[in-house]
């Protein structure tokens, strides 16, 4: 599992007040296709609860394991937002399904 604390020094500075995120959120509801690095070849495909420029918050039927790292290879039905990498930092059961936070790190 990988808990570097170099991602967090690279999203900006820490927001003090009652909201830990800097961005807003945007509701939406289009969908990612990523590539994860654990399981090459075989892309996930999830949709998008809400994101902002640091990350998104998606939905799945199976949990994902902290510190997943992966790569964006489409947004739906757009076609765009590719070759951004993601990685899994946090995963909780809602409803019968899983509500993961990803964070956006880096480009690829």
């Amino acid at each position: 599992m990988l808990h570097d604390r170099s991602f967090s020094r690279m999203l900006g500075p820490v927001v003090r007040s009652g909201e830990r995120r800097g961005a807003r959120r945007e509701v939406t509801t289009d969908e990612l296709v990523i590539d994860w690095h654990t399981m090459p070849g075989r892309p996930g495909r999830y949709t998008i609860v809400n994101e902002s420029c640091n990350g998104c918050l998606i939905q799945s039927t199976l949990p994902l394991l902290e510190g997943m790292t992966g790569r964006i290879r489409t947004r739906l039905p757009r076609g765009k937002g590719g070759k951004v990498s993601v990685v899994v930092a946090w995963s909780r059961r809602v409803d019968g399904n899983y509500h993961i936070g990803l964070r956006f790190f880096a480009p690829c």
